[in-house]
């Protein structure tokens, strides 16, 4: 593990999470992270609910870990009720809506930083009792996990992060000072090798770092399915075999009901239809809750 790289991957992930909390819930959220260390499964033990996630093109995977008490007012924050004392298999639901954009938050950020461009998640779950073994296997062998401490206006607790040891590698040396680079050759040096192939030695380059950016921008350019639904019905499979061209379905959806918006097959909100340049269109009559969007999930 390189220190150096595996603080600059907290605090970009944490960063981009906490704006997206923030974000969410409406309030402002700081954090302070202690130094980071190798991954060991006391950590699942001591904060056993997992918002973990695969990073696409292979890049890895991250975690982030609460205690019960916490994850459980993160749900409450979003139902607006108060907290469990366990978490149910409806808060689990809730949670995920919660970690899903955290997680990606924090990704976008870090590869943000990196000049990457936005990376976007595989997969995203939320794990009530996390198994050690199983996300040690998810993070893969030589992960870093960081403690840290987090607060925004009446919420305050402590909670890990955890990664890949892939993304430490993907920190631009720009970004870690000389002595964390590993050994460097001198200008003599360089010259002597140069000169033994013939090649003039030129000024290297300095790519300055990226500038952190201190809000979502990062992730407004990420792509989400929209979905405009009429309506929908259950059907047994013979009438659907017998559907043809002039069949009528009737879809359970009354002429005056507003139509209902779906991003990424979730309920945001709901409209009634126009018609804007001899196309549909809808335009939007109401934004849904958080609580009404997980109960849409059931």
């Amino acid at each position: 593990m390189n220190p150096e790289a595996a603080s600059i991957v907290t605090d970009g992930m944490l960063k981009g999470a906490f704006d997206v909390f923030g974000a969410m819930f409406s309030r402002t959220f700081s954090f302070e992270a202690d130094s980071p260390q190798p991954w060991a499964a006391s950590f699942a033990a001591e904060y056993p609910v997992a918002f973990q996630a695969r990073i696409k093109n292979q890049l890895g995977a991250g975690a982030m870990l609460f205690t019960t008490a916490d994850a459980a007012r993160f749900a409450a924050l979003v139902t607006d009720s108060a907290p469990n004392e366990t978490l149910s298999d409806e808060d689990v639901a809730v949670l995920k809506e919660v970690a899903e954009p955290a997680l990606g938050g924090g990704v976008s950020n870090l590869m943000e930083r990196f000049g990457r461009g936005v990376e976007q998640l595989e997969s995203a779950e939320v794990v009530a009792q996390a198994d050690a073994a199983a996300l040690g296997a998810l993070l893969g062998a030589d992960a870093a996990a960081c403690q840290f401490r987090f607060s925004g206006d009446d919420m305050a607790g402590a909670a890990v992060v955890a990664f890949s040891q892939s993304l430490e590698q993907l920190v631009p040396p720009s970004l870690l000072s000389p002595g964390s680079q590993g050994p460097t050759l001198s200008k003599a040096e360089v010259s002597d090798i140069l000169s033994g192939f013939g090649v003039a030695e030129t000024p290297l380059a300095v790519t300055p770092p990226p500038a952190a950016p201190d809000n979502l921008d990062m992730v407004l350019d990420i792509r989400l399915h929209a979905t405009a639904r009429l309506g929908r019905v259950e059907m047994p499979l013979g009438d659907i075999l017998n559907l043809g061209p002039g069949s009528i379905i009737e879809v359970g959806h009354l002429v005056d009901e507003p139509v209902e918006l779906l991003i990424n097959d979730k309920l945001i909100a709901r409209g009634d239809v126009v018609v804007v340049d001899e196309k549909f269109g809808l335009r939007i009559t109401e934004i849904v809750s958080p609580k009404a969007r997980i109960e849409s999930l059931r």
